[in-house]
C-alpha cells in the first residue's frame, strides 16, 4: 500500500497499526480523535455521531433528536456543524445549527448538558490551562484557605434509581462522579477550561467548565458580520484569536486578551467551578423531583384504582359515597350489600396484598428518593454557594468578579425552604402511612368474613386500630399528603406550595447570581486590530489549522494555511505575542510559503509544537507518477530568520500576499507515507499528544480508515495496537 522513496530519496515511513471498516459511510467534516483516549468520532449523517475504537469495534451511535429553540419555534432536525473534545477526553462538545451546544459523555454518548446559543454555531474548540499556569495564578495569603474542600467530605451523592428517572444522566454513577461527586479543589478540577464556540452573527461564547457561560461577546466595529471559522489560545488561557471570514471573503486573524483568569487568580476557578457543580445539581434536583412525582403518579394509581371500582358499584346502586360507606361498614361492624359486591366481584386476596406490596412500595421509594436524593444534593449546594458568598464578603479581597452576597443568601434561603418542605413532606407521609397499615388491615379483615376465610393464623396478635382506620378514611382516602406539595392534573397544591415552583425559583435566583459574575468577566475581554491573511478565500474548501506555542516566556501563534486558488501552496504565518502585542497595538509577524509541485493539498494539520502534517494528492492523477501521500514537516524551519514588524493599525494589506514570504518548492519532509490506488486517502485526523501520539485517514470509500503512528518507522513492529491507552 505505500512506498517509502520519494524522488529517490529514502525517508522514514509511518508504521501504519491497523486498517479497518466502518458500518457505514463517513461524513469527513466531523472526523476526530479524543485527546486522552484511542477513540475516534465519525459521522455517517449530518445528525448522528458514531465513536469508534481505533481497533475498528463501535463504541455508541447517537443521533440528534428533533429540537425546538429561540432560533425556531419550529420543530426541526438539527445538523452537527462542529465538534470539540474537553482536554480531559471526557465529554464530547456538538455544535448544532439549531443553536445548542449538546455536550456528550465519552462512556455512552448521552447528552449530560445542554449551552443555548443565538444563532449557528461555526466554530468550537475546547482548549485548557497547563499546570504550569496553575501554580503561576495570582496566589494571596489566604488562598490556602479557600482550598480546603468541604464537599470531599459530604457524603456521596447516590444515583437516581433508573425506574423512576429513565431519561436522567444521573442514573449512571460514573457521570454523577464526574460532575457533582468528585473533588472540589482537586488538580484536575482547579485547571480551568474553556469551551469556545464562534457563531455567524459576530459572536462569541466562552464556557467555562462548559457550563459557567461568559456569552455574546460580540467582535469589534468596523469588521461587521464576521464568521469565526478556527480558534487557538495560549497555554494560559489569557490570549486567544480567531480566524474569521469576512462578508468580502476576505481571510481575517483576530486577537483577543482574556484577563479575568489572571487577574482574578483561583477566585475564578472557586466561582466557575461552583457554578459548574451548582448547574449539575440543579438537573439532580429537577430530575429527582420528577422522580419522586413519577412514584407518586404510580402510588396514586395503586391507592385509586380498588376505591374507583367501588365508587361504580355506589353509583349504580344510588348509594351513599364511598367515604360514608367505609365508615359505616366500620361503625356497624359488617358490610353493606355495596361493600360486599366489591369484595365479591373486585377484590381477592391476591389483589389485597398486591394492593398493600404497592402502596408500601410507592411511600418507601418516596421517603427514599427525598432522605437519600433531594435533600443531600441541596445540602451539598448550601455548602457551595455559601462558599461563594464568603468570597463575596471578603471585602479585603476587593469587589470580585461581581460577586453580590445578597444574591447568594437569596439561593440559601430558597434551598432552606425547599429542605424544609421535603422533611414537612417525610413528616406527612410518615403519618399517613401509619394509617394506611390499619386501614389495608381492615380491609383485609372484611375480606377473610365476607369470603369465610380464617385468618387468624397469619396475623394472630394484630389487633385492627379502629380510629387510625376512621382517620385514613376520612382525612386521607380522597386528599392524599402529595397533593399537598406537588400540582397535578393542572391544580395548584391544597396548601399552595408546590415543590417543583420552589425548584424553578432556585434556578432563576442561580441564574440571576451567576449572570452577574459573567457580565463582570465580559468586561476584562479586550479585542485587538484584525490582521488580513488572505482575500477571495472559499471558506468551505480552505485548508487551515492554528496552535499557540509557548517557548520560555514568550508565546507564538502559528497558522497554516492552504486556498483553493492556489492549492499546491501552504502558507504559513508566526505571530510575536509577546512586547507590545499585550495590548495588541503592535506586533511582530514572520511568514513562509512552499510549493508541491503538481500536489493539492488536501487536509493539513499541526501534529505538535514541532511538526506539521499535510495530506496530498495529485493535482492531475491520470498523468502523475506521484500518489496520494502524507507528510509532515518542521514547520520552524520554513520560517524566515528576518522578522519584519508590523502596526496592527496601519497594515492593511493581507499577510498571504506579501514580499517577505519565502519560497520553499522542495521542502525537507520528516516523515512520507505514499499510498497506492487501492486507498486514496480523503481526510487526515492527528492526536499529536504525548503518550498516545497516532494519526488517522479516511478512505475515499469511506467506509474503511486507517491508523498510523507518528513516531515509529515502518519498520517496527507490525503487529496491531487494539487497546484504548489512556494517555497521561
Amino acid at each position: 500500500m505505500s512506498s517509502n522513496e520519494d524522488g529517490g530519496k529514502s525517508l522514514s515511513s509511518f508504521r501504519i497499526l491497523s486498517e479497518k471498516t466502518l458500518q457505514g459511510p463517513a461524513q469527513v467534516d466531523l472526523f476526530s480523535w479524543c485527546p486522552r483516549m484511542d477513540l475516534l468520532t465519525f459521522s455517517p449523517d449530518p445528525a448522528s455521531i458514531w465513536l469508534y475504537r481505533m481497533s475498528g469495534q463501535l463504541v455508541w451511535k447517537m443521533t440528534l433528536k428533533d429540537s425546538k429553540t429561540a432560533i425556531s419555534a419550529l420543530a426541526k432536525t438539527a445538523i452537527i456543524s462542529a465538534l470539540a473534545w474537553r482536554p480531559d477526553g471526557k465529554m464530547l462538545a456538538l455544535g448544532c445549527s439549531d443553536g445548542m451546544i449538546r455536550v456528550c459523555d465519552v462512556n455512552n454518548g448521552r447528552i449530560v448538558h445542554q449551552i443555548a446559543t443565538r444563532s449557528s454555531i461555526s466554530c468550537l474548540n475546547w482548549v485548557a490551562e497547563d499546570h504550569s499556569s496553575i501554580q503561576s495564578r495570582n496566589s494571596a495569603p489566604f488562598d490556602n484557605i479557600l482550598n480546603i474542600d468541604i464537599t470531599a467530605n459530604l457524603p456521596k451523592l447516590s444515583p437516581l434509581p433508573t425506574a423512576f428517572a429513565p431519561d436522567s444522566i444521573f442514573t449512571s454513577k460514573g457521570v454523577l462522579d464526574s460532575m457533582i461527586n468528585s473533588s472540589f479543589m482537586s488538580e484536575e478540577s482547579s485547571m480551568i477550561d474553556i469551551l469556545v464556540n464562534g457563531e455567524r452573527d459576530n459572536r462569541i461564547f466562552f464556557n467555562i467548565f462548559g457550563h459557567f457561560s461568559i456569552a455574546n461577546i460580540s467582535f469589534p466595529s468596523p469588521l461587521e458580520k464576521l464568521t469565526p471559522l478556527c480558534h487557538a489560545s495560549s497555554p494560559d488561557l489569557s490570549f486567544h484569536a480567531f480566524i474569521v471570514e469576512s462578508q468580502d471573503h476576505a481571510l481575517f486573524m483576530l486577537p483577543l486578551r482574556v484577563h479575568f483568569i489572571r487577574r482574578f487568580g483561583n477566585d475564578l476557578a472557586h466561582i466557575s467551578s461552583t457554578s459548574t457543580k451548582v448547574q449539575a445539581l440543579l438537573i439532580y434536583i429537577s430530575d429527582g423531583m420528577g422522580a419522586v412525582a413519577a412514584e407518586w403518579k404510580n402510588m396514586e394509581s395503586s391507592l385509586v384504582r380498588p376505591m374507583k371500582s367501588l365508587e361504580d358499584i355506589l353509583v349504580a346502586e344510588k348509594d351513599s359515597d364511598v367515604v360514608l360507606s367505609l365508615l359505616e361498614t366500620l361503625i356497624l361492624g359488617f358490610p353493606s350489600d355495596a361493600i360486599k359486591s366489591w369484595i365479591t366481584n373486585h377484590l381477592s386476596d391476591r389483589a389485597v396484598r398486591s394492593w398493600r406490596k404497592a402502596s408500601s412500595s410507592g411511600y418507601e421509594n418516596i421517603r427514599k428518593l427525598l432522605l437519600e436524593n433531594l435533600i443531600p444534593a441541596c445540602e451539598r449546594m448550601v455548602v457551595l454557594i455559601t462558599r461563594v458568598r464568603g468570597l463575596a464578603r471578603w471585602r479585603e479581597r476587593g469587589v470580585h468578579l461581581g460577586l453580590n452576597p445578597d444574591s447568594y443568601t437569596h439561593i440559601v434561603d430558597a434551598l432552606t425552604l425547599i429542605m424544609g418542605k421535603a422533611h414537612r413532606l417525610i413528616w406527612d407521609l410518615n403519618k399517613e402511612y401509619d394509617h394506611f397499615k390499619p386501614f389495608i388491615q381492615w380491609i383485609k379483615f372484611i375480606l377473610d368474613d365476607v369470603t369465610n376465610h380464617d385468618s387468624t393464623a397469619e396475623d394472630p396478635d394484630s389487633p385492627i386500630e379502629t380510629a387510625k382506620v376512621a382517620t385514613y378514611i376520612t382525612d386521607y382516602l380522597n386528599n392524599s399528603t402529595m397533593a399537598n406539595y406537588f400540582s397535578g392534573d393542572g391544580c395548584a397544591p391544597r396548601n399552595g406550595t408546590d415543590l417543583n415552583d420552589l425548584v424553578v425559583n432556585l434556578k432563576k435566583l442561580c441564574e440571576n447570581a451567576f449572570r452577574e459574575s459573567s457580565e463582570s468577566m465580559k468586561n476584562h475581554v479586550v479585542f485587538g486590530s484584525p490582521l488580513r491573511l488572505a482575500d477571495n478565500v472559499a471558506s468551505k474548501e480552505l485548508c487551515m489549522s492554528s496552535r499557540v506555542i509557548q517557548r520560555g516566556s514568550e508565546s507564538f501563534m502559528y497558522t497554516a494555511v492552504s486556498l483553493t486558488s492556489n492549492a499546491d501552496c501552504v502558507f504559513l504565518i508566526c505571530l510575536d505575542l509577546s512586547g507590545n502585542y499585550a495590548e495588541l497595538t503592535s506586533c511582530m509577524v514572520r511568514s513562509a510559503s512552499f510549493a508541491i509541485c503538481n500536489m493539492a493539498i488536501k487536509a493539513l494539520e499541526f501534529v505538535d509544537d514541532e511538526k506539521l502534517m499535510l495530506l496530498v494528492h495529485p493535482i492531475d492523477p491520470a498523468s502523475s507518477k506521484t500518489k496520494a501521500r502524507i507528510v509532515s514537516l518542521e514547520f520552524e524551519r520554513l520560517l524566515a530568520e528576518s522578522a519584519v514588524v508590523i502596526d496592527a493599525r496601519e497594515f492593511n494589506g493581507a499577510i498571504c500576499s506579501v514580499l517577505y514570504s519565502t519560497d520553499l518548492s522542495e521542502p525537507e519532509w520528516s516523515q512520507c507515507r505514499e499510498f497506492t490506488d487501492d486507498f486514496l486517502p480523503i481526510a487526515l485526523a492527528v492526536n499529536g499528544r504525548k503518550g498516545r501520539r497516532v494519526g488517522s485517514v479516511i478512505a475515499d470509500d469511506r467506509h474503511r480508515f486507517l491508523v498510523f503512528d507518528l513516531d515509529d518507522d515502518e519498520a517496527g513492529d507490525e503487529e496491531e495496537s487494539n487497546d484504548d491507552t489512556m494517555i497521561e
